[in-house]
């Protein structure tokens, strides 16, 4: 017939009908045959029957699609119509996968380069998995006997746009060169997934994998690559009946997944050449037959789909095991071991169908795979502290202990503790190396830094920092002064010095300006003089007022009255602020540092100041831009000159310090609040720097960077870190007595201001009395009459008695009184001749 047409009839079986669509092609034209076919499956039919007997050509149209391609023509129409469907009848006969040590048994094997059957089916699974895992790239290694192979799954998987690059194995001689392919790789996906087919058989798939496996153990690559867990390995090779030797060549390799094409089954339909054993057939064909008689069902199209499934596939079960390795724990002597094995995760058949009950690769999701990681830290409160037994470290508690854990659960690690050698966090040394923990990293001593040390940006330049899980801040940490100290200068707190000055300045200057005021003003030369104030009564006043007592009397004038009444206000506030403001210096005590910033620190000279050496602190204040911390850095070297402890890199060195002398710590806010929460003579300054945030630490370039970070925020997010610190940070201590209001019992201490004061005031007054005298014995030795005539000592005479005779009062009646003359009459007394003085002075 015209091979372009399509015909089509019916066939009444059993009370069914049926149709029938058929075309003509010829067979030796395999596209004409695929065309037809084509057309005869777009029409929806659920049976396709090829009158050939050329197994390639019934095999390339069976992978068309899932529709049953039959061949009968060896069958008759009488015994076809005769078939009906089973109801439990299972049409592959197929053995599922069945796990055995490790070993999965399904299907002949299936060989590289064989025959036509062998390619297209290898092909038809490798493509069909490769478009499931959804790899938009992928490297591919080979050999020369798979060549064939490769050749025909790319074709297929540029169907798909899958990028790829290849690389024949053969052509790599020695390891040093399997090896340079390593490196491209990996420098290639530094930040993503390198997705890896591996087609070769089992000397090539050892010889790729065990190079891939010791790839980042190489001194070269120690801690510098991640080829480990940043590849996908796709592995089509004919493994045999043990994986042993497959499992140790990639037993490092987290995603290892093998397709093997060398399990046995004992169950075919194919002759030693790979083709159709026509009596198994028909021996099938007469079971079938019988068993569908017996059941009595008439679905006859059915029961050709099944039968045509079980004996025109290649194989009559034809899914090939899946396999990936995985981690195995096995009880070993009590404690739980974990071994790596391959693992079923799947099947897949010769025409492309996937049954999967896991990921291809489901090692992904479970982070470093139970890698044992080098952790370093060092003792710094509250983030790691050491328990100890019998001296030596056994474990850690804190904050980045607490972080580590988590981070061990959620991305499926175990670790290993380590501490620096010198204990230190990290410092530049003068040959650019680093000290401490940053050292470590910085020579790939370790896999992770977890520790209260501070992101800094010359410390990125020799490793990596996550995102940070703490911030923190800089701040100054002071031994209380001791309230009982200054004591004697109580009276004088309530007031700053500029206050005290002030007031001493204006008493002075208010006495003379009311000297002035009093001696110009008119109202004494109306009224007399009496009342004026002069210089010395208008001071002593004023002082009475300042202290409240008022002098003896007030100027009679308005305008000194005027200004005496405001001088009084002044005195009244004065006194008013003073005493409230020592009644409270009286009763509380005062705990006030002595500064509250760096730059009040660094104008002062009565105390030192230091740092922890090997820190964050000693790179911040060397490389600070800003004058202030340059300054303290300055004071720092200074007083390293005599007293090397204020750069020593034990913290109670500092803390002891602060007890013996006056001495300041500067350093991170979290430590101090642990050393001053029992401690209630220990005070921070109110100043804080927010300067400080803290990472985990990885070596440089490390690809786990991003993957630490986003785990630590997704702790931050969900409020874990925020419990870690309520655990571990002190609780604030209430160091200034009880809440119940209490009153105070004044100590003498507490007054001896006062009692300073009285005798302060009897040694002026003693003083003052000495300096009348003198001034006395002065006026007498050097003093003048009024008529300015010197007084003329005659000579000392002896004591005489005076006896007044006979006076002549005169002006009673005027009421004054005058004694005109006086006689004096000597007497001798003792012997000693006594004299009259006509003046009346003897």
């Amino acid at each position: 017939m015209d091979n372009d047409s399509l015909r089509s009839s019916t066939l009444e079986l059993n009370n069914s009908t049926i149709n029938i669509i058929w075309a003509q092609a010829d067979f030796s034209e395999m596209y004409q045959v695929l065309q037809k076919v084509t057309e005869l499956k777009k029409n929806s039919a659920d049976l396709v029957y090829v009158n050939s007997t050329n197994h390639r050509i019934i095999l390339t149209i069976s992978y068309l699609n899932t529709t049953p391609t039959l061949h009968l023509n060896d069958v008759d129409q009488e015994s076809v119509e005769d078939l009906v469907a089973p109801d439990k009848y299972s049409y592959c006969h197929e053995v599922k996968p069945a796990l055995h040590s490790g070993q999965t048994e399904a299907c002949l094997s299936i060989k590289f380069g064989e025959n036509y059957f062998d390619e297209e089916t290898i092909t038809v699974m490798v493509a069909r998995i490769l478009t499931h895992l959804h790899w938009k790239s992928m490297i591919t290694f080979f050999e020369n006997a798979t060549a064939h192979n490769v050749g025909r799954i790319l074709n297929r998987v540029n169907e798909i746009g899958l990028n790829h690059r290849t690389y024949n194995v053969d052509s790599l001689r020695n390891a040093e060169e399997i090896r340079s392919v390593l490196d491209l790789i990996h420098n290639e996906f530094t930040e993503g997934m390198a997705n890896i087919t591996l087609v070769c058989n089992l000397n090539c798939t050892r010889r790729i994998l065990n190079e891939a496996n010791k790839y980042d153990t190489l001194p070269v690559n120690f801690r510098r690559t991640a080829l480990r867990d940043h590849t996908f390995w796709f592995v089509i090779t004919e493994l045999p009946n043990d994986l042993t030797d497959l499992t140790n060549a990639s037993s490092v390799l987290d995603n290892v997944c093998v397709l093997n094409l060398n399990v046995t089954s004992s169950e075919t339909v194919m002759d030693a050449n790979g083709f159709i054993d026509k009596q198994t057939m028909f021996h099938q064909l007469e079971n079938m037959t019988e068993l569908v008689k017996i059941t009595g069902s008439t679905n006859a199209v059915l029961a050709l789909k099944n039968y045509s499934q079980s004996i025109f596939s290649p194989k009559s079960c034809r899914t090939y095991p899946v396999s990936t390795l995985m981690w195995k724990e096995y009880a070993g002597n009590g404690t739980p071991v974990l071994v790596r094995e391959f693992e079923n995760v799947g099947e897949v058949e010769i025409n492309g169908k996937l049954s999967f009950h896991s990921k291809i690769f489901p090692n992904v999701d479970f982070g470093f795979n139970m890698r044992n990681l080098l952790v370093t830290t060092t003792w710094w409160p509250p983030f790691t502290e050491r328990i100890q037994k019998e001296g030596k470290t056994v474990d850690y508690v804190g904050f980045c202990a607490d972080l580590l854990d988590e981070l061990a659960n959620e991305l499926n690690f175990t670790y290993t503790y380590t501490e620096p050698p010198d204990n230190e966090f990290g410092r530049i040394y003068p040959n650019r190396t680093w000290s401490g923990m940053i050292g470590q990293l910085e020579r790939r001593e370790v896999d992770l830094m977890v520790a209260g040390a501070s992101i800094q940006g010359s410390r990125e330049n020799v490793m990596d920092f996550t995102h940070p899980f703490y911030y923190d801040t800089t701040t100054i940490l002071i031994k209380r002064p001791d309230p009982d100290e200054n004591k004697m200068f109580t009276l004088a707190k309530p007031f700053k010095i500029e206050v005290i000055i002030c007031i001493f300045f204006v008493l002075p200057v208010s006495a003379f300006l009311l000297f002035i005021i009093e001696k110009l003003s008119p109202y004494y030369k109306i009224h007399g003089p009496e009342g004026r104030q002069n210089y010395q009564t208008s001071f002593w006043y004023m002082f009475g007022a300042l202290l409240t007592q008022g002098g003896e009397s007030l100027p009679n004038s308005q305008s000194g009255r005027t200004m005496i009444t405001f001088f009084w206000l002044f005195s009244i506030i004065m006194v008013a602020t003073y005493s409230g403001n020592l009644i409270a210096f009286l009763t509380v005590t005062i705990d006030k540092p002595p500064f509250n910033s760096l730059e009040e620190l660094v104008e002062q000279d009565e105390y030192k100041w230091g740092i922890l050496s090997g820190t964050y602190f000693v790179t911040w204040f060397q490389e600070t831009p800003f004058e202030i911390l340059q300054k303290v850095w300055t004071g720092i070297k200074t007083f390293n000159e005599t007293d090397p402890d204020v750069l020593h890199p034990d913290p109670n060195v500092h803390i002891n310090k602060m007890y013996k002398e006056k001495y300041v710590y500067i350093g991170d806010k979290s430590y101090m609040e642990v050393r001053k929460a029992n401690r209630c003579e220990l005070v921070t300054a109110t100043e804080e720097i927010p300067n400080m945030s803290y990472g985990v630490g990885l070596p440089n370039n490390s690809l786990y960077t991003k993957m630490f970070s986003d785990k630590i925020l997704s702790l931050q997010e969900g409020g874990i870190l925020q419990t870690f610190k309520q655990k571990h940070w002190p609780r604030e201590e209430f160091c200034h007595g009880s809440l119940v209001a209490e009153a105070k019992e004044i100590r003498l201490i507490d007054v001896q201001a006062a009692f300073i004061v009285v005798g302060a005031g009897l040694a002026l007054g003693t003083i003052v009395l000495f300096l009348e005298k003198i001034v006395k014995h002065l006026s007498h030795k050097f003093c003048v009459k009024k008529d300015h005539n010197p007084c003329t000592h005659i000579r000392t005479v002896p004591t005489m008695e005076l006896e007044l005779v006979g006076p002549d009062l005169n002006g009673i009646s005027s009421g004054v009184y005058t004694i005109d003359e006086c006689e004096i009459i000597p007497h001798i007394n003792n012997g000693v001749h006594q004299t009259h003085s006509s003046d009346g002075y003897g």
